[in-house]
């Protein structure tokens, strides 16, 4: 149950950084059209860790890259696009060792 949820946060973050690489500042606008400036209240609070969460990490760099031309940002975004599926991939591992740890020091 644990593993499918990490496993669904860190897929969920490489595949919408895939679509930012394809779609671009199309899906940016999107994003930051469901996200609050700066929420003053809990719910607001709620909904934009929900989705940064989910889908905060490729909208990060993105953003980062806005001052590059067209192709350098899009090749620039290629390379952090496959670092972080990489590192998700090394992330999940080391968790669900981690994870696999703890439960197997519990049950005894």
């Amino acid at each position: 149950m644990v593993h499918d949820i990490i496993a669904l946060l860190l897929t969920s973050q490489c595949a919408y950084a895939f679509a930012l690489l394809l779609v671009g500042n199309t899906l940016l606008e999107y994003y930051e059209m469901s996200t609050f400036e700066k929420p003053k209240h809990l719910v607001p609070k709620g909904l934009n860790l929900f989705f940064t969460l989910v889908f905060g990490i490729g909208p990060f760099f993105y953003k980062r890259l806005q001052h590059y031309s067209f192709i350098k940002r899009k090749i620039l975004f290629l390379f952090i696009f496959m670092g972080m599926a990489v590192l998700s991939f090394l992330v999940y591992l080391v968790l669900s060792y981690f994870i696999d740890l703890i439960l197997s020091y519990l049950s005894i």
